[in-house]
């Protein structure tokens, strides 16, 4: 029998939850559920260890994203690795997005937009998965050193259908309308435990990046 990695997402409104077998998609399912995350998911999750068997290993998206939707992903995640006694293996969700495009391909994804604001990610996508050219940042208004970057590539996410924002951050950018899968989100976590990179799940914890609006209003 093969390694199986269940892996989930919530860090967009797109909640995803996806099953892998050495890599190799079993099953998966996507919906705009950006207000019921929290009773949805674990009844998917639920859906597909009954059907496929309880996995060898859980993987996360850990945002940067939603606060409540990447927070509930996470507690879900901690929880059933304890309770199943499997290792977990938290990953970047912009990382894994970016894993959508084939490789020899740059990748800007973006994501959760609010007004000025926005999470960015930049990638190469080499053979084995997205390799980061910039860490993941937030941005408010003012955009990080080396943009509007000059490369071709393409753009995820809120910009990718917003023609002033794509010129802003890269006048060569091409838009690309692919969803966050959970089987991305499986399969980057399989790579980094095929390598021992499993996490603590008592120190497992959403990638936040910037505070929550209420936080920062003070």
């Amino acid at each position: 029998m093969g390694f199986k990695v269940i892996g989930w997402d919530a860090s967009s409104p797109i909640l995803t939850v996806g099953y892998t077998e050495d890599g190799r998609m079993l099953a998966e399912r996507s919906a705009r559920l950006p207000r019921q995350a929290g009773s949805q998911l674990t009844a998917w999750i639920d859906e597909q260890v009954r059907e496929f068997g309880r996995p060898d290993a859980i993987a996360v998206g850990i945002g940067p994203g939603s606060f409540t939707g990447v927070r509930v992903a996470v507690t879900a995640a901690k929880a059933l690795a304890w309770s199943w006694r499997v290792p977990v293996k938290g990953v970047s969700s912009l990382a894994a997005w970016a894993r959508r495009r084939e490789p020899g391909q740059r990748v800007l994804v973006t994501s959760e937009r609010r007004g000025p604001a926005l999470y960015l990610g930049y990638y190469w996508v080499g053979a084995s998965g997205p390799e980061p050219l910039m860490l993941d940042t937030a941005v408010s208004g003012v955009l990080p050193d080396g943009f509007p970057i000059t490369e071709d590539a393409w753009v995820l996410g809120p910009a990718a259908e917003d023609a002033e924002l794509r010129a802003r951050l890269g006048a060569r950018l091409r838009p690309a309308l692919d969803g966050l899968s959970g089987i991305d989100i499986a399969i980057q976590g399989w790579h980094a435990l095929q390598w021992g990179q499993a996490d603590d799940p008592l120190l497992l914890a959403p990638a936040y990046l910037r505070p929550p609006a209420i936080t920062a209003a003070k």
